[in-house]
């Protein structure tokens, strides 16, 4: 699998997320009531990512070579999750091995306080997590993030956060991608993709 770059312009218009997060639910015949299971290690991102208008054949070229590039669903690329930067300044990194789950130790946040609020994003070894607490730095520049869904892939120690502008790792849902040509070269592009692992 390679990982390969969305071209710059235009940049999309819209970009329709969804985290599927999978459950088993069992309902007693006799009582009516429901038991459910969350299957937390199973969740994944989706999005319906939906360019604007592009007038011009050479505007859509770098889009129709993304297209046949990411060969069906065996390349990857990554989409942006917020619209601007959520924070500068900083090199937020991991601070200790082996940590996973929906908590990590960081450290690199500069001066005390509050730095990131609760719904934003980090993106850490490459996947894509929603924080559930505001971010607040110690004196030391440390911090614990806490986020769904769970962090499948422990980051090594020292690696290297996302967090100006987080980022989904995701893949075509499947093996067609192309685009829409319309009289006047005016070419529409959109495409369904889901997050790669």
């Amino acid at each position: 699998m390679t990982v390969i770059a969305m071209p710059a312009s235009p940049v999309p218009r819209t970009v329709a997320w969804n985290l599927r997060q999978p459950t088993q639910v069992n309902r007693s015949e006799f009582t009516g009531r429901r038991k459910v299971t969350i299957l937390g290690t199973a969740p994944r991102w989706t999005a319906k990512v939906t360019l604007p208008p592009i007038i011009g054949e050479p505007k859509i070229h770098a889009w129709r070579a993304f297209a046949v590039d990411c060969n069906g669903q065996a390349n990857s690329f990554r989409v942006i999750a917020c619209e601007r930067d959520q924070i500068v300044g900083v090199t937020v990194r991991v601070a200790g091995a082996g940590q996973g789950g929906f908590a990590v130790v960081t450290n690199g946040w500069g001066g005390a306080g509050v730095k990131l609020r609760r719904g934003q994003f980090v993106t850490i070894a490459d996947q894509l997590l929603m924080l559930m607490q505001d971010v607040v730095a110690d004196d030391a520049g440390t911090a614990t993030l806490r986020f769904k869904p769970f962090l499948r892939r422990a980051a090594a120690n020292g690696a290297e956060i996302e967090v100006r502008r987080p980022y989904a790792l995701m893949s075509m849902t499947g093996d067609e991608a192309g685009w829409v040509a319309d009289v006047g070269q005016q070419y529409a592009v959109s495409f369904d993709c889901e997050e790669s692992y």
